[in-house]
């Protein structure tokens, strides 16, 4: 437990010295940089596609009130389906004020580069200002993260999936490497899964890495076995009798969001099948956690509607419908999490 806590402590305290403007200025100026490239992706996201922002301008505007409060009410049901994760790995912790913490993790997050310490450390601040204890709080940050990490390994396989399903792998070499990815993927999920759930699993796992470990031309081995039972020790109380709650909180984000994405691709005229589709969320969701920029803005933007106009959307609809996604997705969560911030440091006060 120790050693999982010192991380996700040190981890705050580092979000802590940007959240309160005292980061060092190499970090700063970093941060510019990673912010600068982000804008420049974006703003060059028409030219990388091969249309204009006139033309997307022109397709925008065409979507009806009714159809941008659908998908705003879409939105908002995947802050509040993650809101009961956050809520479900920190006993006594409302509905209301997980989603507080939610939206400013998220606005944290979304608006600089290795936000999400600055992220840990403002809900951080936030849980124990509410009176919850630095122990149940770090125990919180980390089961999440490890959810998080979960579905990031799954989004992939569940891609791939789909395109093998609806056979758009031509090439049977192409379909075999695509089979075995998925699987392996699906291999760690549950490998992970069995290692947060017995500690001879984690023993087992962590030595076996640790062997691969040794191989590999690394100026400092980590101990790979230490770590999975620091990380089994920190979560246990929670995941032993939450889990199936936090799974089903995760899998009923990660599926409004993907009914978001599609929906934004409907509105936007792109016309592509689901399999297809729920391909490039995931390609979107998994680059999403590229530091190089905050939440992976530009580069996941990129490589998502390359993906659509690869699985023949015309590249105007294909652009359009990313852009709108990352204005619900990304853009619209910077406002929300700082009017949240406002909110609870005007009732800090309170007592849970």
């Amino acid at each position: 437990m120790e050693t999982i806590s010192a991380e996700a402590e040190a981890e705050a305290d580092a979000g802590a010295e940007a959240a309160t403007g005292r980061a060092p200025r190499s970090r700063v100026v970093m941060s510019l940089i990673s912010l600068a490239l982000a804008a420049v992706l974006i703003s060059f996201l028409p030219h990388i596609t091969g249309v204009t922002w006139g033309q997307l301008d022109e397709r925008l505007v065409r979507i009806g009130w009714g159809a941008m409060a659908v998908l705003t009410g879409v939105w908002a049901a995947g802050l509040w389906a993650y809101s009961n994760v956050l809520s479900d790995s920190l006993p006594g912790l409302s509905r209301r004020r997980a989603l507080l913490v939610n939206c400013v993790g998220s606005g944290a997050s979304n608006m600089l580069p290795f936000g999400g310490a600055v992220g840990v450390a403002m809900t951080f601040t936030m849980m124990t200002r509410w009176g919850f204890g630095r122990r149940p709080v770090v125990a919180s940050t980390v089961v999440t993260g490890v959810w998080n990490l979960l579905s990031r390994f799954l989004l992939p396989a569940v891609g791939l999936g789909c395109l093998l399903g609806a056979g758009y792998m031509p090439d049977r070499r192409l379909a075999t490497a695509a089979g075995v990815g998925g699987a392996l993927l699906i291999g760690v999920v549950v490998a992970m899964t069995a290692a947060l759930h017995r500690e001879a699993v984690a023993d087992l796992l962590g030595r076996g890495l640790d062997r691969v470990v040794r191989f590999l031309p690394l100026r400092r081995k980590p101990c790979l076995r230490d770590f999975l039972l620091d990380l089994r020790h920190s979560t246990i109380e929670i995941t032993r009798t939450r889990w199936p709650r936090l799974t089903l909180g995760m899998v009923a984000y990660m599926a409004l969001q993907c009914v978001l994405f599609i929906g934004c691709l409907r509105v936007t005229g792109a016309e592509v099948a689901v399999p297809e589709a729920v391909a490039a969320f995931a390609i979107n969701r998994v680059l999403t956690t590229a530091v190089i920029t905050p939440g992976g803005s530009g580069i996941s933007e990129s490589a998502t509607a390359l993906a659509l106009i690869g699985f023949g959307v015309a590249p105007g609809a294909a652009t359009a419908a990313v852009l709108l996604f990352w204005f619900f997705a990304h853009l619209i969560e910077i406002p929300v999490g700082w009017f949240a911030w406002s909110i609870w440091s005007l009732t800090a006060r309170a007592r849970p």
